[in-house]
Formats: structure tokens, C-alpha cells, sequence
């Protein structure tokens, strides 16, 4: 009866743990669901030529150091000198300086914090001045 009764134990012990892998292993293992839908653009039959680009986009994929001061600069004269937080988030997704790019989301997340961000803007006023686009002071 030892040997029946140590068998048994060792299955009551095997059982919930192989039930748990089972469980991990099958919310591991399938397969990713289809989207409902595909995106338009691959359902259209006609393809867009590239001469004509998307007419959508509101901001090309890259900006310079220059273009992302020049758009700050235009925006900072728009709104009296107070940055706008699209714009901000604009040029901190597209430019191509990492810098640049921190100190816009560091100024995002001040303004978002505080209703506003000195210590960032001086930082952007600074990097533009480097790359020759003057940003008055406030």
C-alpha cells in the first residue's frame, strides 16, 4: 500500500501543476487574432502615385533642428508667446535633433504639470539660437 499511496500523492501534486502550465501555455500559444477590418489603403484598388503625397498629413515625417525652431517661433508669435502643447508635441514626434526632441516633451509635461515650462523653453530658445532662428523672450 506504500507504493499505491506514494503514487497517489505524487499525482494530487502533479495534477495542479501541470493544470497551471497547461493554463500558461494556452494563453501563450494562440495564434494573434485578424484585424475586423483592413486599414482603407489596402483595400482601395487604386494606389496613390508618389509625385501626389497624402494631402492628410499636417507635418512631414522629419523635421530639422531649423524647420522645428521655425515652427516653434511662428507658433510662439501666434499665441502671445505662449507655446501650444500640439505644436510642442509635433516637433518633439518629428525632429530629428534628440535634444531638441526631450526638452519639447519635457515642456509637454511641465506645461501639463505647472501651465508652464521656463526652464524648457529656455532650453528650445537656446537650441534654436544654435541652429539660427531667433525666438524672442517672452
Amino acid at each position: 500500500m506504500t507504493g499505491l499511496g506514494g503514487a497517489a500523492t505524487l499525482r494530487m501534486k502533479v495534477l495542479p501543476i501541470a493544470a497551471a502550465v497547461a493554463a500558461l501555455a494556452a494563453g501563450c500559444s494562440g495564434a494573434p487574432q485578424a484585424p475586423a477590418q483592413q486599414p482603407p489603403a489596402r483595400q482601395s484598388p487604386v494606389q496613390q502615385s508618389p509625385a501626389s503625397p497624402d494631402a492628410s498629413a499636417s507635418a512631414p515625417l522629419k523635421l530639422t533642428r531649423r524647420q522645428a525652431c521655425q515652427q516653434l517661433r511662428d507658433d510662439l508669435a501666434r499665441n502671445r508667446g505662449v507655446p501650444d502643447i500640439p505644436a510642442l508635441r509635433r516637433i518633439a514626434d518629428h525632429v530629428t535633433a534628440p535634444r531638441m526632441a526631450a526638452d519639447a516633451r519635457t515642456a509637454v509635461r511641465d506645461i501639463d504639470h505647472t501651465g508652464v515650462a521656463p526652464i524648457a523653453l529656455a532650453l528650445l530658445r537656446d537650441e534654436c539660437a544654435r541652429a539660427g532662428v531667433r525666438i524672442p523672450a517672452r
